[in-house]
């Protein structure tokens, strides 16, 4: 655990969710900047490594939560990023389980032919040598 302080040195970034930046990924000018500046500290208070949280720093993860609503400016900012995060992240699996769908029927199908597979002439051979070695 690190002071608050040791976050709101670091600019935050999700080159992921928003290659072209955060003005151009649907915040404003304002929101964008307060992401940048807090989002460090907002991601660490959600994963409780910040060792002395404000009232304020305690209230954002109310927000989050959904127990209280957004007050301040940097609370309404992380509610639209986590907004537009979870908008993209829920249009971006759609593809990628369509994907998979298509690969886990394959991959059964590659496999029964080894279980079901009809002896030929090399396992009959092994076979007939096993038998005249028992003989």
């Amino acid at each position: 655990m690190l002071p608050r302080d040791h976050y709101l040195k670091q600019t935050f970034q999700d080159a992921v969710n928003f290659p072209d930046g955060f003005e151009k990924g649907g915040l404003s000018d304002i929101q964008a900047r307060l992401i940048r500046k807090q989002g460090v500290l907002v991601n660490a208070l959600t994963m409780d490594e910040v060792s002395d949280p404000t009232p304020d720093d305690l209230h954002i993860l109310k927000v989050i939560a959904n127990q209280s609503a957004p007050k301040s400016p940097i609370e309404q900012a992380w509610v639209k990023y986590l907004s537009i995060v979870k908008t993209r992240q829920a249009s971006a699996p759609a593809k990628a389980s369509k994907a998979k769908v298509k690969a886990k029927p394959a991959e059964p199908a590659a496999e029964e032919p080894k279980d079901a597979e009809p002896a030929t002439k090399s396992t009959k051979a092994k076979s007939t040598r096993k038998a005249a070695k028992t003989d």
